[in-house]
């Protein structure tokens, strides 16, 4: 509902968003599916979130925690990925992302008060593929947020490479005002500042990613 991946894209949530197809109307299965075409580069489309998303937390009882899926089910042959982008919580939004999308990529801040979460988010995780979906799999751990200097930096990686083993992808992502700053600019790192150590390391996340999903 933050709309943060959205606003990323240089897309910024509107109040006056009724006319326009949303993750909104495409998680509870309404409408056409119409996304914005060519976001910033050719071949990327984008379903935006609003802050109508939030209402839709409530409407997503567990019996239909499969609308996403199923609504996805239908234009998947239109794309090479598909991205479902989530906040960091473990509602009825992130449970039909996760069950409509096969693999999870967890974002891990090399924090100590992000480990409890991504422990409950690998649980998840496991509880949805017995029970909801046999083909999901959290396809990896990416440390961001990476502190190149002190103990406590060092011990936190080395503490959730020990909880993830091999799924924890080998590229870290470094903290830096950059990827702010892009943030703010509305575009991704890669085309603000293509030759920022942070945009590389994306860069290389992004083939161990398509890697392991081959």
């Amino acid at each position: 509902p933050q709309a943060n991946a959205s606003n990323f894209l240089g897309f910024v949530s509107r109040l006056d968003a009724a006319r326009l197809y949303t993750s909104s109307e495409l998680t509870l299965g309404l409408g056409s599916f119409q996304p914005l075409t060519d976001v910033l580069v050719h071949g990327l489309d984008l379903v935006p979130a609003t802050h109508l998303l939030a209402s839709v937390e409530s409407r997503l009882v567990p019996g239909r925690s499969q609308s996403l899926k199923r609504a996805l089910d239908r234009v998947a042959h239109r794309y090479d990925f598909i991205i479902a982008d989530c906040a960091p919580t473990l509602g009825m939004l992130a449970v039909n992302a996760m069950i409509a999308c096969p693999d999870v990529l967890l974002p891990v801040r090399l924090e100590p008060a992000s480990i409890p979460g991504a422990l409950r988010t690998q649980a998840t995780v496991e509880t949805l593929r017995r029970t909801s979906n046999p083909s999901l799999r959290l396809l990896g751990a990416l440390g961001t947020f990476h502190k190149e200097r002190g103990v406590m930096a060092r011990q936190v990686f080395e503490h959730v490479a020990r909880i993830f083993g091999p799924l924890m992808f080998e590229t870290r992502i470094h903290q830096s005002d950059s990827v702010g700053r892009a943030a703010g600019k509305g575009v991704p790192i890669l085309l603000d500042a293509p030759r920022r150590r942070e945009a590389v390391e994306y860069l290389q996340f992004t083939q161990e990613v398509i890697s392991r999903g081959a």
